[in-house]
């Protein structure tokens, strides 16, 4: 009898224990200002890290989506995580402008993150979300890593083939999600827009891994392409046979990204 209450004994033990590491991590919300006063909201998964990637979504993905909230969870073995709405996305205020100045949000971020005491910084950005990263580290010392998902060179080259069978599968996956974290408020779209092709080459010091679904029919493979080779800083690109677009690669390849995402940082992040 006495083994057997030693034996529940433990058990409790390492149940308790299991659940604290589960949750250790400390969950934080607030609300930043980008500089022309549109409100970007955040979450910042603290899991005790001395570094943060910071995950930038596509269009029409917030943060609540469950493919962005994945991408926070494959980070978050090894990083501390900060996942955000851009403009007219979920919580935040404002429109969107198909990365005309997207840009504002990611450097409201970044500020956040070096005001946290942050010093080693990565991005993860998906689509349109991987320009607006581009068009902010441009300009910002900070960012240590970057790797860009699915990155259009310039918003007009963006392909939409919408006869391609990957759009029935994002079609589905909105469908089955019940559209939770989906949406978007939009700006006139004719808006003028920086092109990632002739940014990124000024880009001098941050290593960037580009990835991208081979069966991409939103933006095509192409584009990672020849940004990587308009790429001057440490580069490697990786093109996922089968692969479709942005966070379908999360949803039908995780252990893949997963590994190319920390394998990269681990490299690169110092």
């Amino acid at each position: 009898m006495s083994r057997l209450i030693l034996i529940i004994f433990v058990i409790g033990v390492i149940f308790i224990v299991a659940e604290s590491s589960v949750l250790s991590e400390d969950i934080l919300e607030g609300v930043l200002n980008a500089k022309d006063g549109v409100a970007i909201s955040y979450e910042v998964h603290k899991n005790g890290f001395d570094s943060v990637i910071i995950v930038c979504p596509g269009f029409y993905n917030s943060k609540s989506n469950r493919w962005m909230q994945k991408t926070v969870d494959l980070l978050s073995s090894e990083h501390d995580v900060i996942i955000f709405d851009f403009r007219g996305h979920g919580d935040s205020s404002g429109k969107y402008t198909w990365s005309a100045k997207e840009h504002l949000d990611v450097d409201a971020v970044l500020d956040f993150a070096v005001k946290e005491g942050y010093k080693k910084i990565g991005i993860v950005a998906f689509s349109l979300g991987a320009a607006a990263a581009v068009n902010s580290a441009v300009d910002r010392d900070e960012i240590g890593s970057m790797i860009l998902i699915s990155c259009p060179t310039s918003f007009k080259m963006i392909n939409f083939h919408f006869w391609k069978l990957g759009m029935f599968s994002d079609l589905m996956d909105n469908i089955n999600c019940k559209w939770e974290g989906k949406g978007a408020r939009t700006d006139h779209i004719l808006i003028p827009k920086e092109k990632p092709i002739k940014i990124i080459c000024e880009i001098k010091d941050v290593p960037i891994l580009f990835i991208h679904g081979e069966k991409d029919w939103v933006v095509k493979d192409l584009h990672s392409r020849k940004l990587y080779d308009a790429t001057v800083s440490k580069k490697k690109i990786e093109i996922i046979k089968g692969g479709l677009h942005a966070e379908r690669l999360i949803q039908y390849q995780p252990d893949r990204i997963q590994e190319l995402m920390l394998d990269w940082f681990k490299d690169t992040l110092k």
